[in-house]
């Protein structure tokens, strides 16, 4: 028994999702690296002399780093259309000759890290820095929130410049999940790349679009009243039986005193109904509702908590509901 949904019966509504992570320097092999990125000569760059950070499962050369956030992010610093990451307007970029890189893996941030989510404790200067962004890829020392908040405000005037050297600390791409520190002072110039009591904690909350599919199954008048139920029919089923010392043991369920045990091995089709199932009264209860693509297959079946009469005079509205 199958019914076409209307399609005006059918919405997916799609939704953000957060889960909050906190990783640190020591997690690098779960796809967390910290490394520095310096910008010097690629003429006869030597992979085994050049300056690198390795790790167990992965190595970063500090010289085509630079160069690679340099091309992606601060090429066009005047109109960031041309790079990648934020392009409101409202991100500070300039990258210095040296910076730092926190790099989280895909498989820990989703879709995106969620903006203004992003709290940085480091320990690689002579105090605990808190490093937190604003939600708009600007990253800043919390210590010094009120000067940054004024830098911002003022659409990182060069007037207000002197502003932002003790409290903008470097960019957020969330959806690359980097963090780029470019503020060269001796509060953040170590910033991610220390490890040990000097290394730094991450706190985020990763994102991801989940969908909620809402399927409306409507049950007409008289629709559906019939049964397939194979309790319904009589002289349905057909069996073996057989007979030994351990046959009990072997076909369940078995008869212990008796010492036999019989096992279906086939089924035989019902041509008829039991003489309940003719009763002018009788209706059945809906407990399943099984959802099917256009080839008939089964893809999602919606459970009812309790069974539901199946009123032959009235309209039946079933809302099936799964996210995905």
């Amino acid at each position: 028994m199958f019914k076409r949904l209307d399609p005006r019966d059918i919405n997916v509504t799609p939704f953000k999702a957060y889960k909050e992570f906190t990783v640190t320097n020591i997690d690098s092999g779960s796809g967390v690296y910290g490394f520095r990125a310096i910008s010097s000569s690629a003429h006869n760059f030597d992979t085994n002399t050049s300056p690198k950070t390795t790790f167990d499962s992965a190595s970063f050369y500090h010289m085509p780093t630079w160069f690679m956030i340099n091309q992606m992010y601060y090429r066009d610093t005047e109109n960031n259309f041309n790079n990648f990451g934020q392009n409101n307007g409202k991100q500070y970029r300039l990258l210095q000759p040296s910076a730092s890189i926190i790099s989280v893996s895909n498989d820990l941030y989703g879709e995106r890290i969620k903006p203004g989510s992003i709290t940085l404790t480091d320990d690689s200067g002579t105090s605990t820095l808190t490093i937190k962004d604003d939600g708009n890829g600007n990253l800043y020392d919390n210590a010094f929130s009120s000067s940054f908040a004024t830098f911002a405000s003022g659409g990182f005037s060069d007037s207000d410049i002197v502003k932002s050297t003790g409290s903008f600390v470097g960019n957020a791409f969330y959806e690359q999940g980097v963090l780029i520190f470019t503020n060269t002072g001796s509060r953040f110039v170590d910033i991610g790349t220390k490890t040990g009591t000097d290394g730094y904690s991450l706190k985020y909350k990763a994102q991801i679009t989940i969908r909620e599919h809402s399927y409306t199954c409507v049950i007409g008048e008289g629709e559906y009243n019939g049964t397939m139920n194979i309790s319904a029919t009589k002289e349905r089923s057909g069996s073996i039986s057989v007979s030994g010392s351990l046959s009990h043991r072997l076909f369940p369920p078995g008869h212990a005193t008796a010492k036999s045990g019989s096992y279906k091995h086939f089924y035989q089709a019902a041509n008829s109904y039991n003489n309940f199932v003719t009763h002018s009264e009788f209706q059945p209860y809906i407990t399943k509702v099984g959802l099917y693509n256009d080839f008939n297959e089964l893809i999602a079946i919606g459970q009812l908590s309790n069974p539901v009469k199946n009123d032959k005079e009235l309209s039946l509205a079933i809302n099936v509901r799964f996210d995905a």
